[in-house]
């Protein structure tokens, strides 16, 4: 938490002695150049200087002078009596003047309203942090404003005077008797109770402004043992070591001087809370990150399952109509979404640093940091896709040219880039070494644990949420995971029907690929296209409202061609006529006439749409070939090609998934005809198995019919590999170990049997 600092001071020294209200006024609102005497052994520095703002609330025969109001209390209060109190705030670092005067004047508005007071805004550094040190001084009469003095003020010797007491009977004083006495002393100063109540209002208005003004740094008025009682009934062990200290005493300002050894003492002890300070943030934060690591993994690893499952072919195939699959399913969709959601909203240790940091600079330097963070990250971002570019062939000479355009004009941005970054740096050193200072640094030290701390909720969700998705998942896979044992055995007919099936589910797989290669292929956009985007972009679509009226005027003249050549045809057909009535033929040559000055006014439009158009090309074309330009509309088009880098890739992939099918096909295909063709009587009464497997397929025949069915047809059509690990038997024997035998012997009875038929 931020510092917090509020003391209600009497009239008078801790031995008794009393201070001098006239005095004391001056030292608070620096008046008179007469500061406190404690300032002026203070050497080479100006006390007047600290005192940035003040005002008063005074009765109008004081004349706004504080010495004159305070001067009247030392002269008319009884002897015995408080001339005035003062209140000593702490101020927030982190505000300005502005703000900080809101904060004061906030709590004079609820708590000092009805007293005459004067207050001073000091700021300066710290006697013994050396850090920046705002704070005010209210100094006020303890004498209420009451209804008689808001309608006519008292003069200067009767407002101090004793106030009036009810008379006997009485449950107040007449109004006319209290307009006679003094003004009544508010009891509430006198009151620990009322000490606790303005604490708390002081912390909640800072806290209020501060929040306000975009600082997620809090103050606290309660004591660090409270604190620490609060901090470990939440579990927050962090803050809880942090509040578990020895508080500070008060050290004024004659100590400061005059007391070396305790001042000694407490350098010293805030030298050791700081190093205390810095190694349980560290410690909590690298706990955090681990934390945050292990959910995210897990979370990552149910969204993979996830995937996997909901596009395996047992979850496509599986019948979900029924109720306890339905609902299973629906509650992991719900999972599913409710963890990217999650993922989404969580906030990283290290954003959370970034956010804690940006608050405890000014705009300025705020946006020098995220300038040169963005360069950086610029930087990095075009060097990266310059290596992911794929250059096309010297088949495509337009294409490769453009490619070249891009890379050179991608690496004079990185080059501009460089040496704005270096321009920059000496500044952002600055920033950077600026935030390292001690009040600033605990700060966000102190507002990173807090984000952090509300994003546990988030990060105790997700893990709850990504453990429930795994297990509701597994429980899916499991149910629509056929249970029945895969086919081992199989006879010749159902080999040649499991290649057939085979074939046809290649075949479909291959057309779907050529599909999805095709509509990829025109999603896919290359270097030159590219380019023109760029270009597009750059002059904010001038270009394509270009390209459009271009192909208006080309259908446009397409139009006016087709009726100029109707109109030659009409005039040919005149002049070729044998006109018996003059009024046609004057009637049509008058039409002929309007319609030959219709079509010259058309075409000289065009003419004039050529002009503006080509006018307008050369605009474009001579914005576009500046080298400034040419630089601006690489990088474009370097960004349009990274955002199409997913495209292409998905493209290659289709391209080399249809080619693996196409080989795929081919080979299940030749494995069908060698079947057909090698078929004999004597091949149609067996059974077949895979007799023995290399330990590395063993899982895949297992658990793939397809695969067995596959070595099975390679063995009989002469594959030299397969042939000794498939075994065959009769069909109708028992199928015990001793009636099997490998097909290499089976080969041997073949060679036999036909050798015999030739010699027969």
């Amino acid at each position: 938490m931020a510092s917090y600092h509020l003391r209600l001071k009497n009239d008078s020294k801790p031995n008794g002695t009393k201070v001098s209200a006239k005095g004391h006024a001056d030292y608070i609102l620096r008046e008179d150049g007469k500061p406190h005497a404690a300032y002026i052994n203070r050497e080479g520095e100006n006390p007047q200087n600290d005192c940035i703002f003040k005002a008063v609330h005074l009765p109008s025969w004081a004349d706004g002078s504080t010495q004159k109001f305070f001067s009247a209390a030392t002269r008319y209060e009884d002897k015995g009596n408080r001339r005035f109190k003062e209140i000593e705030m702490s101020l927030p670092n982190e505000l300005n003047l502005e703000q900080n005067r809101e904060i004061v004047d906030r709590f004079i508005e609820e708590n000092l309203k009805n007293h005459y007071h004067a207050y001073a805004i000091h700021e300066k550094n710290g006697a013994i942090s050396g850090e920046r040190h705002p704070h005010v001084h209210i100094m006020f009469s303890e004498r209420l404003i009451d209804d008689v003095e808001k309608i006519k003020e008292r003069p200067a010797y009767k407002y101090f005077s004793r106030a009036a007491k009810p008379l006997k009977g009485e449950k107040e004083a007449s109004f006319e008797r209290r307009r006679e006495h003094g003004a009544p002393k508010d009891k509430r100063w006198h009151s620990k109770k009322y000490l606790c109540k303005i604490r708390e209002d002081f912390a909640r208005i800072q806290n209020e402004v501060l929040e306000k003004n975009g600082f997620s740094i809090r103050v606290d008025h309660r004591t660090l043992k409270a604190q620490k009682v609060e901090a470990e009934q939440r579990g927050n062990k962090f803050l809880a070591n942090v509040f578990d200290r020895v508080p500070e005493e008060y050290i004024g300002i004659f100590s400061i001087h005059c007391d070396v050894g305790q001042v000694a003492d407490l350098k010293h002890t805030r030298k050791i809370y700081k190093k205390e300070f810095e190694k349980l943030f560290q410690q909590d934060f690298r706990e955090k990150i681990l934390a945050e690591e292990a959910v995210k993994e897990m979370a990552r690893q149910a969204e993979i399952f996830t995937l996997s499952l909901l596009t395996s072919e047992n979850y496509k195939t599986g019948n979900f109509e029924n109720e306890p699959l339905g609902t299973l399913k629906q509650k992991i969709l719900t999972e599913f979404e409710k963890v990217k959601a999650i993922k989404k909203s969580l906030m990283t240790c290290r954003q959370a640093e970034t956010k804690a940091t940006s608050e405890y600079l000014p705009k300025a330097d705020r946006i020098l940091l995220r300038e040169y963070e963005n360069a950086v990250a610029e930087k990095y971002n075009l060097e990266s896709l310059l290596k992911k570019l794929i250059k096309p062939s010297e088949k495509q000479p337009k294409n490769l040219q453009a490619f070249q355009e891009i890379e050179s004009g991608v690496s004079a941005k990185i080059s501009d880039l460089q040496k704005s970054m270096v321009e920059m740096y000496p500044k952002f050193r600055a920033v950077e070494e600026n935030l390292k200072n001690p009040y600033q640094l605990k700060n966000v030290h102190l507002v990173t644990h807090s984000i952090l701390q509300n994003n546990l909720k988030n990060l105790k969700e997700l893990q709850k949420v990504s453990e429930k998705l795994l297990r509701d998942a597994q429980e899916l896979k499991n149910l629509t995971e056929s249970k029945e044992k895969p086919q081992t055995i199989f006879s010749f007919s159902e080999l040649k029907e499991n290649l057939c099936q085979q074939c046809k589910f290649l075949k479909s797989e291959y057309e779907k690929s050529l599909d999805e290669k095709s509509k990829l292929m025109w999603k896919v956009i290359n270097s030159a296209r590219a380019i023109s985007m760029a270009e597009n972009i750059f002059v904010h679509g001038d270009l394509k409202k270009l390209r459009d009226e271009k192909r208006k005027y080309e259908k446009a003249v397409s139009s006016l061609e087709k009726k100029f050549l109707k109109y030659q045809q009409r005039e040919i057909a005149f002049k070729n006529a044998n006109w018996k009535n003059f009024a046609e033929q004057i009637q049509e040559q008058y039409y002929l006439t309007k319609e030959k000055i219709i079509l010259e006014s058309a075409y000289q439009d065009l003419q004039n749409t050529k002009k503006l158009l080509d006018s307008e090309s050369e605009r474009l074309e001579k914005i576009c070939k500046t080298g400034e330009a040419r630089q601006k509309i690489a990088v474009i088009a370097a960004g349009i090609l990274k955002k199409n880098l997913k495209v292409a890739e998905e493209y290659e992939q289709a391209k080399m998934r249809s080619k693996d099918l196409s080989q795929k096909l081919k080979l299940a295909k030749k494995r069908l005809e060698g079947l057909k063709e090698n078929a004999s009587r004597k091949l149609q009464n067996y059974v077949f198995s895979v007799a023995q497997l290399e330990k590395e397929s063993a899982k895949t025949s297992s658990s793939n019919p397809n695969f067995i069915v596959s070595l099975i047809a390679d063995a009989l059509n002469g594959n030299e590999n397969a042939v000794q690990l498939v075994a065959y038997c009769p069909d109708d024997c028992l199928r015990l170990p001793k009636d099997w035998n490998l097909i290499s012997e089976l080969e041997k009875d073949e060679l036999l049997h036909k050798k015999i038929m030739r010699e027969l």
